[in-house]
């Protein structure tokens, strides 16, 4: 026989006697879900078995496609929770985003202003209002005139050479051939 420890413990009778089971385990009075309804007690013994194996198949088959599709849809979950991006993931690729728009802006801003690629680095601002205003400023002082010597780099403050052949043959001193 087995032996008894010192300590028992006393149950006190609850004042219901009911069994209670949990919703999802089936009970007896509860008939299990299946495709095909449970089959009637024939008459021979042979046939019963045939039917209960035959039943217990179909059943067995509906467990599995079931199975499959919750299978189906995990993998399809896991995909999607590998592809989610984490917050510090998506404030990186949020921030970059930004960085390259602003990037693209400045680059159309000196396309539209004609300023060299040195001067759409030096755009600045907050906001498309603030770069555009910038890039205005940048592009008066860039291509602003000045108002001393013309475009060919010569000064015409000087005197011209004559282009007449004959003026340009008076030019030439003869001092030598008198």
């Amino acid at each position: 026989m087995a032996e008894h420890d010192d300590t028992t413990t006393t149950e006190e009778p609850t004042e219901s006697t009911e069994v209670t089971t949990p919703e999802h385990v089936p009970g007896p009075e509860t008939p299990q879900e299946s495709r095909e309804p449970a089959p009637e007690a024939p008459e021979e013994g042979g046939q019963a078995e045939d039917l209960d194996v035959d039943a217990l198949r179909a059943e067995l088959k509906a467990a599995r496609s079931e199975a499959a599709k919750y299978r189906v849809k995990t993998r399809e979950l896991n995909d999607s929770l590998g592809k989610a991006k984490t917050p510090e993931e998506f404030e990186a690729v949020q921030a970059r985003a930004l960085e390259l728009e602003t990037s693209l802006h400045r680059e159309r801003l000196a396309r539209k202003y004609n300023l060299p690629e040195a001067l759409a680095a030096r755009i600045t601002g907050d906001d498309d209002d603030a770069r555009d205003a910038d890039a205005k400023a940048l592009a008066e002082a860039f291509h602003a005139r000045s108002g001393g010597i013309g475009k060919g780099g010569l000064d015409p403050s000087t005197k011209t050479t004559p282009t007449d052949p004959r003026e340009l043959a008076r030019s030439v001193p003869r001092g030598r051939r008198q």
